[in-house]
């Protein structure tokens, strides 16, 4: 019933007699589907799938996954009718209801009217309450989202880095991780330990060839990635600490002191599905020709 449009739920939901109530502000919300769970405390973090649309059928928000609000059933009156309606909501609950636009971009998203809405026009809104969780609940939700969707593009940057070291005839050692190394010159100084800062020289692009920096000022130069009034040295960090992508805490503490190597790193080891700059896509694998260039003590 939920991919039904909200003007046939509601004749369906009428003629079958069905419950609506009535927030203080006068919107009329009725029941797609009553739930027996809990309405919102303020100290968790209550999951709504929420769908609205213009009068004309644009649709302005179709939020695929559950998003996270808190909801403070004493404020909810100065949040905008919007939320009025959510506090009145028990988990399980999926509703439908009208709000006047210019109500709804003034007291809830308190944001300009768009020129394209008129202020008198209705927003029509599906919302399902999903559920409600502690805060760290929702933490562990996210981070176990986030360890599964890289596990899975870890198998897809694996087959394209199997194949593009394939094309190229690159012979890579792989560690546990997934990361790819090569060592082009092998150095004679020490290891770094955890907590040692190193100076790392280094020159970065994605597999398509395209550079996005490097700590040297000829290949900048030459790639086309200069940067007037920027010192182009060694970059310093110290080892294991997070301060870095985890490709490079994991691939510079392989080195020794002098090692010139290349790093093949899995975007999960890298940005993940963020972006960096003009060239680091979502989900790009990056590469690093480094060289160790000292441990500071």
């Amino acid at each position: 019933m939920r991919k039904l449009g909200y003007i046939v739920l509601a004749i369906i939901m009428v003629a079958c007699g069905s419950n609506t109530f009535e927030t203080e502000g006068g919107t009329v919300v009725t029941y797609v589907e009553k739930g027996d769970g809990e309405t919102p405390v303020d100290s968790l973090v209550s999951m709504f799938k929420i769908k609205y649309t213009t009068e004309n059928g644009f649709v302005m928000m179709d939020a695929n996954e559950p998003m996270p609000l808190k909801i403070d059933p004493n404020n909810a009156v100065a949040q905008g009718e919007l939320f009025e309606v959510l506090t009145q909501l028990r988990t399980g609950d999926s509703v439908g209801f009208e709000l006047v636009a210019s109500e709804l971009f003034e007291n809830t998203f308190r944001a300009p009217l768009p020129d394209s809405i008129p202020a008198d026009s209705k927003i029509k809104f599906e919302i399902a309450y999903i559920d409600q969780l502690t805060e760290q609940g929702y933490y562990d939700m996210v981070a176990e989202k986030a360890e599964a969707a890289a596990e899975k593009q870890m198998v897809i940057d694996n087959e394209l880095l199997d194949t593009y070291l394939e094309e190229k005839g690159i012979d890579a050692q792989t560690t546990e991780s997934g990361l790819r190394y090569v060592i082009k010159e092998e150095g004679t100084g020490p290891k770094p330990e955890v907590g040692q800062s190193v100076k790392v020289n280094y020159a970065g692009y994605v597999l398509s060839g395209e550079y996005f920096d490097t700590s040297i000022e000829s290949i900048a130069k030459e790639q086309g990635i200069y940067r007037e009034g920027r010192v182009y040295e060694p970059f310093t960090f110290p080892i294991g600490q997070g301060r870095v992508i985890k490709g490079w805490d994991e691939g510079i503490a392989l080195l020794n002191v002098g090692t010139k190597a290349t790093l093949y790193i899995p975007s999960p080891l890298g940005y993940g599905s963020r972006s960096s700059g003009n060239v680091i896509k979502p989900n790009s694998i990056l590469v690093f020709d480094v060289e160790l260039v000292d441990i500071v003590e």
